[in-house]
């Protein structure tokens, strides 16, 4: 999805400049990352205004149905498209409901990423790893995270730059509250 807002410029610009920039490395362990849907049984997507839930239902009726939402930020250079921010959701390998923010590398480690909700206090989740083409940082979905989420229609996401400049990514939270219940199904 592309969303036309002139603060998305802004940090397109950065994110580019960030892509730019030279790679830091993580050295703690990452966490456990969001099971993908298996590639094998019944695939079904569905949108949710600005998400896009993928579900796989399995072929051995023992397993269980695996959803994940996603929500992407694009830019548009030279006709090609490709994302700048990614926010996923789904369920780790220890069955714990996670957020999982993919950006740029070119990123100070330290601040971690801000997650701002509307007047919530920011939530600050640190950077797990970066890897030559993007950062992550990983973090439990709970009740209280989707309570303050599941209300707004815009969101930011705060980055830091290894220059030490903010990057925000303004994002459009329509369609939140829907695709997390898909994915606790």
């Amino acid at each position: 999805m592309i969303f036309p807002v002139k603060a998305a410029a802004r940090a397109v610009a950065v994110a580019a400049a960030l892509l730019s920039t030279s790679t830091a490395v993580w050295s703690q362990p990452k966490p456990a990352p969001i099971q993908p849907p298996a590639a094998s049984g019944r695939t079904e997507i569905l949108n949710y205004d600005n998400w896009t839930v993928t579900c796989r239902d399995p072929t051995d009726a023992k397993e269980k149905r695996v959803c994940s939402a996603e929500l992407s930020i694009f830019q548009e250079s030279g006709g090609q498209r490709r994302a700048v921010f990614s926010w996923v959701i789904g369920y780790n390998k220890e069955g714990v409901l996670s957020s999982q923010l993919r950006f740029p590398p070119g990123v100070s480690i330290a601040p971690g990423i801000e997650l701002k909700f509307a007047d919530k206090p920011p939530r600050k989740i640190a950077i797990t790893s970066c890897e030559p083409g993007y950062c992550e940082a990983t973090t439990p979905l709970d009740d209280g995270f989707i309570r303050d989420a599941s209300p707004i229609v815009q969101a930011e996401a705060v980055i830091t730059a290894s220059n030490g400049q903010p990057v925000t990514f303004t994002i459009n939270m329509k369609g939140f509250t829907q695709a997390v219940a898909a994915v606790r199904r």
